[in-house]
């Protein structure tokens, strides 16, 4: 990614009479790309923060924003959701804004062209210029992400096997920009504040804001629901080789909606999103089917905005998926939007999506959870071989010896009282 000075010479021809002068537009250019690891909503939040950052050292700025992505959802979901404080311009790279008015809103034309690089904007990054390379570069920034994770996570989200992970995971560490940390039951990576600011000098996060309610997930969630929905992109790869997925990310807000993963990918040709829900079942069903009857509404108006098919996913338990699928209102919805369930007990696995309809696979689930349980009792060892520890015998207690000491007793107050007789007592 960089970010750099230019100016585009505008000619014009002047009327008769007139001298002929070239106009220029001050143009500041940031390149990012789909595969940094940020989802569009922190993309967008970027491009505000520099654009904050141009209007206080420039009189007319203008933002040239090039977009290196496969498709063209996440280039029309970053124009959504950016808020233009600026002349700003967001066009797929390998294109160059014809003009001023190409800028939302239009740009200022000026004549000067001696103007220097202003004091307080780094230079872009390239990469390499720390001694970190693209692979392990990504490593870092999903682990900024992330902040903690275990290894199957992050190679899931990076989309490299668990042997690459590793080596790219051993060479972070030797640089003291992660370390080990304890995560939950097993030991996983955590991100250092070193490697933090390194992540953000990648993105060109200008110095002095605050991005990390940006770039991490937004809301917290268990070891489990975390886990799973970090999986997604592995388990999408599994389940459907004819999908290419592009990027994956978890607890990521959109325009509309936070879906506990988002996959970006390609199938037949044509975009596609596979939105995930995963749920452990610890609510009602009546909220729980309300719940997500919600959320299927969401992913139906971002598949019509986009213009895109969305594959909706719900997850959890046996009983969840099968309330889920209680609580919907017939099985045809819009042609842009298939609606698919699993147990999350088995990996890998998911129902052929059909879009327009509902689809689980809940029966070839059971029968696979049958087979496990009848195949896990013919043992080939016998489990009285061996005995469970014995527990520690207790040391017999010391008898208490008694005091030889005097007993307090409490004095009785009443008896200091003079007795009175009563009037009335005759």
């Amino acid at each position: 990614m960089r970010n750099h000075l230019s100016r585009l010479s505008l000619h014009w021809r002047p009327k008769i009479g007139e001298e002929h002068r070239e106009q220029y537009v001050d143009v500041f250019k940031h390149s990012i790309s789909a595969h940094a690891g940020l989802p569009p909503y922190a993309q967008a939040r970027l491009i505000d923060l520099i654009s904050l950052q141009l209007r206080k050292v420039r009189q007319y700025p203008c933002l040239w924003v090039s977009v290196d992505a496969p498709g063209e959802w996440y280039v029309e979901e970053i124009k959504r959701l950016v808020r233009y404080r600026i002349p700003t311009v967001i066009i797929e790279k390998g294109w160059i804004p014809g003009g001023a008015f190409c800028y939302r809103p239009h740009a200022y034309y000026f004549y000067d062209w001696d103007l220097e690089y202003p004091e307080g904007i780094q230079y872009p990054y390239i990469v390499g210029q720390d001694g970190i390379k693209a692979k392990p570069l990504r490593i870092l920034r999903i682990l900024a992400c992330l902040k903690t994770a275990h290894t199957i996570e992050i190679a899931s989200l990076a989309g490299y096997s668990k042997t690459t992970v590793r080596g790219l995971l051993k060479e972070l560490l030797a640089k003291g920009i992660i370390e080990w940390k304890r995560i939950g039951k097993y030991d996983g990576w955590a991100i250092k504040t070193r490697g933090i600011r390194q992540a953000h000098r990648s993105w060109n996060v200008p110095r002095g804001v605050h991005f990390a309610q940006y770039r991490g997930e937004v809301r917290y969630s268990g070891e489990r629901h975390k886990r799973i929905s970090r999986l997604w992109r592995a388990w999408l790869e599994t389940a459907y080789p004819h999908v290419q997925i592009w990027e994956s990310w978890t607890e990521v807000l959109l325009q509309r909606g936070i879906p506990d993963a988002l996959a970006w990918g390609q199938a037949g040709g044509e975009e596609i999103l596979f939105w995930l829900e995963v749920d452990s079942g610890h609510s009602a069903k009546r909220v729980m089917g309300k719940r997500y009857l919600d959320r299927l509404d969401l992913a139906i108006r971002h598949a019509n905005n986009w213009n895109t098919k969305v594959v909706f996913c719900i997850m959890g338990p046996f009983w969840v998926v099968d309330t889920f699928a209680l609580h919907l209102h017939g099985d045809r919805w819009d042609h842009r939007i298939a609606v698919i369930g699993h147990d999350w007990r088995v990996f890998g696995e998911l129902p052929a999506y059909e879009f327009g309809r509902w689809r689980d696979d809940l029966d070839k689930t059971r029968d696979w959870l049958e087979h496990r349980s009848r195949h896990s009792q013919g043992l080939s060892f016998d489990p009285t071989q061996y005995p469970r520890k014995s527990k520690k015998q207790e040391k017999p207690k010391k008898p208490k010896i008694k005091s030889n000491k005097p007993r307090y007793i409490s004095p009785n107050y009443d008896d200091e009282i003079p007795w009175q007789r009563d009037p009335n007592d005759r």
